[in-house]
């Protein structure tokens, strides 16, 4: 099967199910990213809001929050931040919707 067969197969499979199992995301982090927030010190009542996080030195720190959270300072579920005292600031200000 060539690339684009198998591409077309996923498709056709997400239109006949009528979900995505690409656009449906795990909801939770693994032990490695929950050792990443105690090292960034974030507050662990905002654990459970979180869905998946990641870090490189080229672009900073990254936070998705799970679906019926949102950031004030964002506006989204979506946080970027270059330092960890900006992550520790801006995780401050997640709520439920």
């Amino acid at each position: 099967m060539s690339v684009n067969e198998y591409l077309y197969a996923l498709i056709c499979d997400d239109l006949a199910s009528g979900e995505s199992k690409f656009g449906k995301k795990k909801q939770g982090f693994n032990e490695e990213q929950r050792r990443m927030l105690e090292k960034w010190q974030v507050p662990k009542k905002y654990y459970d809001m979180i869905e998946d996080m990641s870090y490189s030195k080229e672009e900073g720190y990254f936070i998705y929050l799970k679906d019926g959270f949102i950031n004030d300072v964002t506006g989204s579920r979506s946080i970027h931040c270059e330092k960890t005292s900006e992550v520790r600031r801006v995780i401050g200000k997640t709520h439920k919707k």
